[in-house]
């Protein structure tokens, strides 16, 4: 079931049950001016009050639904326009620089891209306002193709300082950054605009928000980071005396 069905699912339901309690309750009203108790007692009272405290939270479950789909959805839509955007970290800014050529020498000369021009650069600039740390240029793509070929090499820059990211909604970024400290930076990547992540019983889970990183989190609740690191025995030799001395070897 796609996005918008959900939507519009969920609207439905909440539309039908409003209608049917709002129903049952007019008719009750309607047969209590008939009956010779007019007045409800208070055990009714509590039940109706219960049922009503039900729907009302029923009802706060379905538009938090509600507005977590549209945020989704959204942020899908947002991620899609940064299709063909990269970001490269670590380039120091100079006054006045042309970012254009810059990115182009960086692409044909650290990573070897020969066939790339200003031409295949439908746009390029510093991300951000100048608050006196080294900015991300910002480059787009004319084509996916290049992106995405631009992204596949991007390993030929490590030692160089400069690193390649995707451009990520804040939503986006936020959940990876809190998966990175829960399962591992070793166990945490993007691709395609989605995060991966290398679960502890070695599968691999695309995730695009918190919430289902939260999912992940109870399941897995211990970090990969934690869950690998040796214990006591582990790094203790085993081949001590309880004095922890060495044992003498025995003489030949």
């Amino acid at each position: 079931m796609d996005l918008y069905t959900k939507l519009t699912s969920c609207m439905e339901e909440l539309s039908n049950t409003f209608t049917s309690r709002m129903a049952a309750y007019e008719e009750e009203l309607k047969n209590a001016g008939t009956t010779e108790a007019s007045h409800k007692s208070i055990a009714s009272l509590s039940r109706d009050y219960t049922e009503f405290k039900c729907l009302v939270w029923k009802t706060m479950s379905a538009l938090k639904m509600q507005v977590e789909l549209l945020t989704l959805g959204f942020d899908r839509h947002e991620m899609a326009s940064r299709r063909q955007v990269l970001l490269l970290h670590g380039l120091p800014e100079q006054k006045d620089e042309d970012t254009m050529s810059r990115a182009v020498s960086v692409l044909t000369d650290k990573m070897k891209l020969g066939n790339v021009s200003s031409l295949d650069i439908a746009s390029c600039h510093r991300l951000g306002a100048d608050g006196g740390k080294t900015r991300p240029l910002l480059i787009r793509f004319q084509s996916y193709s290049l992106r995405s070929d631009v992204w596949r090499s991007k390993t030929v820059l490590k030692g160089s300082g400069l690193v390649l990211s995707e451009f990520l909604t804040k939503p986006r970024h936020d959940t990876f950054v809190a998966a990175r400290k829960h399962f591992g930076v070793k166990e945490c990547w993007t691709s395609e605009g989605k995060i991966v992540i290398l679960l502890p019983n070695k599968s691999r889970r695309k995730i695009e928000c918190l919430a289902e990183l939260q999912q992940l989190v109870v399941q897995f609740p211990m970090s990969a980071t934690v869950a690998s690191e040796p214990g006591p025995s582990a790094r203790s030799p085993t081949n001590k005396t309880p004095s922890g001395k060495r044992p003498k070897r025995p003489a030949k």
